[in-house]
């Protein structure tokens, strides 16, 4: 069992958790422009990537054959959440913490046999459930990296 992805993920999501926390909520909920997305509705993002990625690392694991991925729509699904209107700063917070509590509980329990496990891309490319992974905390990385600062996720994998 890999413990190492389960623990890098409970990291950021602990530091980030407390950043998230303590920003003020006029910072967080500020549109920045009107086709561009608050911090709050970023963090609902998340969210959506959080869930549609449980259900693929949980497919893979399940599965004897490759599982082909459904892409989504990120826009859309930030708009019909409404994120930015039907969440407090602390609901979307705790949501998020969660989402990720889960995956981190299911990377836990993978062996190094599932993480070779191949899937098929939105886009028609073949990768290992191992890339999906490493995918899915990048991706989370750069978010945080536009809501906290480009220095956030080096003190997140510090513990400082």
């Amino acid at each position: 069992m890999n413990h190492s992805y389960s623990q890098n993920l409970n990291r950021l999501v602990g530091y980030f958790e407390s950043e998230l926390k303590a920003m003020p909520e006029e910072v967080f909920r500020h549109k920045p422009g009107p086709a561009k997305w608050s911090k709050q509705e970023i963090v609902g993002h998340l969210c959506d990537s959080a869930a549609n990625n449980h259900l693929r690392f949980v497919q893979i694991k399940l599965s004897a054959h490759p599982v082909s991925l459904e892409g989504y729509d990120q826009d859309r699904w930030v708009d019909l959440h409404g994120y930015q209107e039907q969440y407090t700063q602390t609901e979307i917070i705790t949501l998020w913490v969660m989402l990720n509590r889960q995956i981190a509980h299911v990377l836990e329990r993978l062996t190094a046999e599932d993480y070779g496990k191949t899937c098929i891309l939105p886009g028609g490319g073949e990768a290992t459930l191992d890339w999906l992974v490493n995918d899915y905390l990048e991706h989370m990385r750069h978010h945080f990296r536009q809501i906290i600062g480009p220095e956030s996720v080096e003190r997140a994998e510090a513990g400082t």
